[in-house]
Protein backbone atom coordinates (compact mmCIF):
# COMPACT_ATOMS: atom_id res chain seq x y z
CA UNK A 1 0.00 0.00 0.00
CA UNK A 2 1.21 3.46 -0.82
CA UNK A 3 1.24 6.20 1.80
CA UNK A 4 -1.78 7.84 0.18
CA UNK A 5 -3.71 4.57 0.35
CA UNK A 6 -2.75 4.14 4.00
CA UNK A 7 -4.11 7.57 4.86
CA UNK A 8 -7.34 6.84 2.97
CA UNK A 9 -7.74 3.55 4.81
CA UNK A 10 -7.11 5.00 8.26
CA UNK A 11 -9.49 7.91 7.61
CA UNK A 12 -12.26 5.50 6.55
CA UNK A 13 -11.80 2.57 8.92
CA UNK A 14 -9.55 3.55 11.83
CA UNK A 15 -12.07 5.92 13.46
CA UNK A 16 -9.59 8.81 13.63
CA UNK A 17 -11.21 11.73 15.44
CA UNK A 18 -8.66 14.32 14.30
CA UNK A 19 -7.94 13.29 10.70
CA UNK A 20 -8.49 16.90 9.53
CA UNK A 21 -5.44 17.96 11.53
CA UNK A 22 -3.03 16.03 9.32
CA UNK A 23 -4.59 17.12 6.04
CA UNK A 24 -5.08 20.88 6.52
CA UNK A 25 -3.70 22.19 9.83
CA UNK A 26 -0.41 20.58 10.80
CA UNK A 27 1.79 22.46 8.31
CA UNK A 28 0.47 25.97 9.16
CA UNK A 29 0.65 25.13 12.87
CA UNK A 30 4.28 24.05 12.50
CA UNK A 31 5.16 27.32 10.76
CA UNK A 32 3.32 29.40 13.38
CA UNK A 33 5.02 27.60 16.29
CA UNK A 34 8.46 28.07 14.73
CA UNK A 35 7.74 31.77 14.11
CA UNK A 36 6.51 32.18 17.68
CA UNK A 37 9.73 30.68 19.07
CA UNK A 38 11.91 32.82 16.80
CA UNK A 39 9.97 35.98 17.68
CA UNK A 40 10.30 35.18 21.39
CA UNK A 41 14.05 34.81 20.92
CA UNK A 42 14.17 38.20 19.19
CA UNK A 43 12.11 39.77 21.99
CA UNK A 44 14.49 38.46 24.67
CA UNK A 45 17.82 38.97 22.90
CA UNK A 46 18.63 42.20 24.79
CA UNK A 47 17.60 41.11 28.26
CA UNK A 48 20.21 40.59 30.94
CA UNK A 49 17.88 38.45 33.02
CA UNK A 50 19.11 35.00 32.07
CA UNK A 51 16.55 33.11 34.24
CA UNK A 52 13.71 35.05 32.59
CA UNK A 53 15.18 34.43 29.12
CA UNK A 54 15.67 30.71 29.81
CA UNK A 55 12.14 30.35 31.21
CA UNK A 56 10.43 32.06 28.26
CA UNK A 57 12.51 30.17 25.69
CA UNK A 58 11.59 26.88 27.38
CA UNK A 59 7.92 27.86 27.33
CA UNK A 60 8.26 28.96 23.71
CA UNK A 61 9.66 25.57 22.71
CA UNK A 62 6.68 23.63 24.09
CA UNK A 63 4.42 24.20 21.03
CA UNK A 64 7.21 23.08 18.68
CA UNK A 65 7.77 19.93 20.75
CA UNK A 66 4.06 19.11 20.74
CA UNK A 67 3.53 19.73 17.01
CA UNK A 68 6.66 18.15 15.52
CA UNK A 69 5.56 14.48 15.99
CA UNK A 70 2.34 15.01 14.05
CA UNK A 71 4.23 16.99 11.39
CA UNK A 72 6.66 14.10 11.00
CA UNK A 73 3.76 11.64 10.72
CA UNK A 74 2.05 13.81 8.10
CA UNK A 75 5.06 13.87 5.76
CA UNK A 76 6.28 10.30 6.29
CA UNK A 77 3.58 8.02 7.64
CA UNK A 78 5.14 4.69 6.65
CA UNK A 79 8.50 5.53 8.22
CA UNK A 80 6.83 6.77 11.41
CA UNK A 81 4.79 3.56 11.69
CA UNK A 82 7.86 1.45 10.96
CA UNK A 83 9.52 2.97 14.05
CA UNK A 84 6.81 1.38 16.21
CA UNK A 85 7.05 -1.99 14.44
CA UNK A 86 4.26 -1.67 11.87
CA UNK A 87 4.99 -2.69 8.29
CA UNK A 88 2.50 -1.54 5.68
CA UNK A 89 0.82 -4.52 3.93
CA UNK A 90 0.71 -4.91 0.18
CA UNK A 91 -3.05 -4.27 -0.03
CA UNK A 92 -6.11 -3.49 2.08
CA UNK A 93 -7.12 -7.16 2.34
CA UNK A 94 -3.97 -7.88 4.38
CA UNK A 95 -4.69 -5.06 6.83
CA UNK A 96 -5.96 -6.14 10.25
CA UNK A 97 -8.94 -4.07 11.42
CA UNK A 98 -7.84 -4.32 15.05
CA UNK A 99 -4.36 -3.06 14.19
CA UNK A 100 -5.87 -0.26 12.12
CA UNK A 101 -8.05 0.83 15.06
CA UNK A 102 -5.04 0.81 17.37
CA UNK A 103 -2.97 2.90 14.96
CA UNK A 104 -5.90 5.28 14.48
CA UNK A 105 -6.07 5.82 18.25
CA UNK A 106 -2.34 6.58 18.34
CA UNK A 107 -2.63 9.03 15.44
CA UNK A 108 -5.57 10.76 17.11
CA UNK A 109 -3.58 11.16 20.34
CA UNK A 110 -0.61 12.65 18.47
CA UNK A 111 -2.98 15.00 16.64
CA UNK A 112 -4.53 16.10 19.95
CA UNK A 113 -1.07 17.02 21.26
CA UNK A 114 -0.47 18.97 18.06
CA UNK A 115 -3.74 20.87 18.48
CA UNK A 116 -2.77 21.78 22.04
CA UNK A 117 0.62 22.90 20.75
CA UNK A 118 -1.00 25.07 18.08
CA UNK A 119 -3.15 26.79 20.70
CA UNK A 120 -0.09 27.43 22.86
CA UNK A 121 1.80 28.74 19.82
CA UNK A 122 -0.79 31.51 19.40
CA UNK A 123 -0.40 32.44 23.08
CA UNK A 124 3.41 32.44 22.78
CA UNK A 125 3.18 34.57 19.63
CA UNK A 126 1.08 37.20 21.43
CA UNK A 127 3.40 37.11 24.46
CA UNK A 128 6.46 37.59 22.24
CA UNK A 129 4.81 40.57 20.52
CA UNK A 130 4.09 42.20 23.89
CA UNK A 131 7.48 41.41 25.44
CA UNK A 132 9.37 42.63 22.40
CA UNK A 133 7.32 45.81 22.08
CA UNK A 134 6.21 44.93 18.54
CA UNK A 135 2.57 45.76 19.21
CA UNK A 136 1.14 49.19 18.31
CA UNK A 137 1.83 51.83 20.94
CA UNK A 138 -1.81 52.11 21.99
CA UNK A 139 -2.02 48.37 22.67
CA UNK A 140 1.27 48.43 24.60
CA UNK A 141 0.07 51.33 26.74
CA UNK A 142 -3.21 49.55 27.45
CA UNK A 143 -1.44 46.33 28.44
CA UNK A 144 1.06 48.19 30.63
CA UNK A 145 -1.76 50.16 32.26
CA UNK A 146 -3.70 46.98 33.00
CA UNK A 147 -0.55 45.30 34.33
CA UNK A 148 0.24 48.21 36.64
CA UNK A 149 -3.36 48.40 37.86
CA UNK A 150 -3.33 44.68 38.59
CA UNK A 151 -0.01 44.94 40.44
CA UNK A 152 -1.25 47.85 42.52
CA UNK A 153 -4.48 46.03 43.34
CA UNK A 154 -2.59 42.92 44.43
CA UNK A 155 -0.24 44.98 46.54
CA UNK A 156 -3.13 46.76 48.24
CA UNK A 157 -4.85 43.43 48.89
CA UNK A 158 -1.91 41.31 50.02
CA UNK A 159 1.07 43.60 50.50
CA UNK A 160 2.01 45.68 53.51
CA UNK A 161 0.01 48.86 54.14
CA UNK A 162 1.17 52.01 52.42
CA UNK A 163 2.19 53.56 55.72
CA UNK A 164 4.69 50.75 56.18
CA UNK A 165 6.17 51.33 52.72
CA UNK A 166 6.50 55.09 52.87
CA UNK A 167 9.32 55.95 55.19
CA UNK A 168 9.62 59.15 57.14
CA UNK A 169 11.88 61.86 55.79
CA UNK A 170 15.57 61.60 56.56
CA UNK A 171 18.13 64.34 57.01
CA UNK A 172 20.16 62.60 54.31
CA UNK A 173 17.30 62.84 51.81
CA UNK A 174 14.62 60.57 50.42
CA UNK A 175 14.19 58.24 47.48
CA UNK A 176 10.97 58.57 45.48
CA UNK A 177 9.87 55.72 43.23
CA UNK A 178 8.78 57.58 40.09
CA UNK A 179 8.44 54.61 37.72
CA UNK A 180 7.88 51.01 38.76
CA UNK A 181 5.14 48.45 39.18
CA UNK A 182 3.51 48.00 42.55
CA UNK A 183 5.81 50.41 44.44
CA UNK A 184 5.33 53.44 42.19
CA UNK A 185 4.81 56.55 44.35
CA UNK A 186 6.47 55.09 47.45
CA UNK A 187 9.14 57.04 49.36
CA UNK A 188 12.05 55.82 51.44
CA UNK A 189 14.29 57.71 53.81
CA UNK A 190 18.01 57.38 53.04
CA UNK A 191 20.03 55.91 55.88
CA UNK A 192 23.55 54.54 56.13
CA UNK A 193 23.67 50.95 54.91
CA UNK A 194 20.14 51.02 53.43
CA UNK A 195 19.77 48.46 50.63
CA UNK A 196 17.52 48.61 47.55
CA UNK A 197 16.39 45.16 46.47
CA UNK A 198 13.63 42.71 45.73
CA UNK A 199 13.95 40.93 49.08
CA UNK A 200 16.12 41.01 52.18
CA UNK A 201 16.42 44.77 51.65
CA UNK A 202 15.59 48.04 53.41
CA UNK A 203 13.87 49.55 50.36
CA UNK A 204 11.87 46.71 48.84
CA UNK A 205 11.00 47.04 45.12
CA UNK A 206 9.54 43.86 43.66
CA UNK A 207 9.87 44.50 39.90
CA UNK A 208 11.45 41.61 37.97
CA UNK A 209 14.40 43.71 36.79
CA UNK A 210 15.49 44.38 40.39
CA UNK A 211 18.00 42.00 41.99
CA UNK A 212 17.48 40.54 45.44
CA UNK A 213 20.09 42.98 46.82
CA UNK A 214 20.54 45.54 44.06
CA UNK A 215 22.30 48.64 45.45
CA UNK A 216 23.41 50.07 48.80
CA UNK A 217 23.65 53.56 50.33
CA UNK A 218 26.60 54.81 52.37
CA UNK A 219 26.82 58.06 54.36
CA UNK A 220 30.29 59.59 54.56
CA UNK A 221 30.80 62.98 56.18
CA UNK A 222 27.14 63.81 55.51
CA UNK A 223 27.52 62.96 51.81
CA UNK A 224 25.34 60.20 50.32
CA UNK A 225 26.94 57.54 48.13
CA UNK A 226 25.25 54.80 46.09
CA UNK A 227 27.01 51.49 45.37
CA UNK A 228 25.86 48.81 42.96
CA UNK A 229 25.93 45.37 44.63
CA UNK A 230 26.85 43.38 41.53
CA UNK A 231 23.23 43.45 40.37
CA UNK A 232 22.12 41.46 37.34
CA UNK A 233 20.78 44.41 35.34
CA UNK A 234 23.00 47.20 36.63
CA UNK A 235 22.47 50.53 38.39
CA UNK A 236 22.64 53.88 36.59
CA UNK A 237 22.49 57.53 37.65
CA UNK A 238 21.26 60.25 35.27
CA UNK A 239 22.58 63.75 35.90
CA UNK A 240 22.38 66.66 33.45
CA UNK A 241 21.00 64.29 30.77
CA UNK A 242 24.04 62.02 31.06
CA UNK A 243 23.82 58.44 32.29
CA UNK A 244 26.54 57.03 34.51
CA UNK A 245 26.73 53.26 35.06
CA UNK A 246 27.84 52.29 38.55
CA UNK A 247 30.59 49.69 38.48
CA UNK A 248 30.82 48.82 42.17
CA UNK A 249 32.57 52.03 43.21
CA UNK A 250 30.73 54.53 45.47
CA UNK A 251 28.95 57.25 43.48
CA UNK A 252 28.11 60.48 45.32
CA UNK A 253 24.50 61.53 44.84
CA UNK A 254 23.19 65.06 44.44
CA UNK A 255 19.72 66.49 44.81
CA UNK A 256 17.63 65.71 41.71
CA UNK A 257 19.68 62.73 40.51
CA UNK A 258 17.63 60.06 38.74
CA UNK A 259 18.53 56.50 39.65
CA UNK A 260 17.72 53.61 37.30
CA UNK A 261 17.60 49.98 38.38
CA UNK A 262 18.29 48.39 35.01
CA UNK A 263 19.36 50.15 31.84
CA UNK A 264 17.60 53.51 31.29
CA UNK A 265 16.84 52.39 27.73
CA UNK A 266 14.80 49.42 28.97
CA UNK A 267 11.08 50.25 29.39
CA UNK A 268 10.82 47.91 32.41
CA UNK A 269 13.65 49.60 34.32
CA UNK A 270 12.73 51.13 37.71
CA UNK A 271 13.19 54.90 38.01
CA UNK A 272 13.96 56.56 41.34
CA UNK A 273 14.55 60.20 42.23
CA UNK A 274 16.91 61.33 44.98
CA UNK A 275 15.79 64.47 46.79
CA UNK A 276 17.55 66.30 49.55
CA UNK A 277 16.40 69.62 50.98
CA UNK A 278 18.86 72.37 51.90
CA UNK A 279 18.04 71.81 55.57
CA UNK A 280 19.30 68.27 55.17
CA UNK A 281 22.77 69.43 54.26
CA UNK A 282 22.59 69.51 50.48
CA UNK A 283 26.03 70.28 48.98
Amino acid sequence: MTEYELWRYFEQYAQMSNAWWYSVAVLPATIISACAYFLMWLALRRTRQLPKMFLWLCVGSIPVILILPSFYVSINLTDALARVGFVAPANEQQMSRAVALQIGAYLSQIATLGIIGASLAVVILIAAILIGGYAPQQIMQTVQSLSQSFSKAMTRAFGPPRAARVAASSKHGIIKVTRAGAQQGAQFGVTNGAIIGKSDATMVITDDIVSRRHARFEIRNDAVFLIDMNSTNGTYVRRNQRDEELNGEPFELRHGDIIYLGSPSEPESVELRYERTPSGGQP
